[in-house]
């Protein structure tokens, strides 16, 4: 049975896709507080509190910004995005479903692809490097380490048969942190639960 949380797109994306700022989308999930200081009840709280399983729909996660800041963010799910979609209405709505419809048609062809193991040779080079600067550019924007990019690409070019340098990944011996990496630590942190 396929999981519901195997295929996922972030809160940077969706708010790309809506043309709308990123901290709109987080507001819409985790709530707000009103101008007269009560709390207005956000998607995920509202499906906790009807003993839902809002992980099936928005997974809490993190990037780190252009600043090497660590920010939160949310995995969305293809049911997370449905469920966005519906509450979008006119042609805000339409293009929303329209552009998220075809980002997940993709993510799952090519996990499809790679899960069959499909025949490398059939597969030229210029579709491996278009695939490979696809795959940079999502990265970055989801401000992934630079490591983890050359780890991404070591992986995808072995699939197909392209031998790198055993030391083409350099990971750092240390990670510079912030004073705010020290309170999402105690707060229980960002990263995906």
């Amino acid at each position: 049975m396929h999981d519901l949380r195997s295929t996922t797109i972030t809160t940077l994306e969706v708010a790309e896709m809506m043309e709308v700022e990123h901290w709109e989308i987080l507001r819409k999930l985790d709530g707000r507080i009103k101008k007269d200081g009560s709390h207005a009840k956000g998607y995920i709280e509202v499906l906790n509190d009807n003993h839902l399983v809002a992980a099936d729909y928005f997974i809490k996660s993190s990037y780190t910004d252009a600043k090497g800041e660590k920010r939160p963010c949310y995995k969305i799910t293809k049911l997370g995005c449905d469920f966005l979609a519906n509450k979008f209405n006119g042609e805000k709505g339409v293009l929303f479903t329209a552009k998220y419809v075809k980002r997940f048609y993709e993510l799952e062809h090519m996990t499809e692809a790679i899960e069959k193991n499909y025949d490398t040779k059939s597969t030229s080079l210029g579709e491996v490097a278009s695939y490979t600067k696809e795959m940079d550019k999502r990265m970055d924007k989801q401000g992934s380490e630079p490591y983890k990019v050359c780890e991404a690409f070591k992986m995808v070019s072995e699939q197909f048969g392209i031998r790198l340098p055993d030391d083409f990944v350099k990971v750092p011996e240390y990670k510079q942190t912030s004073l705010f990496d020290g309170i999402s630590q105690r707060n229980g942190g960002c990263n995906e639960i």
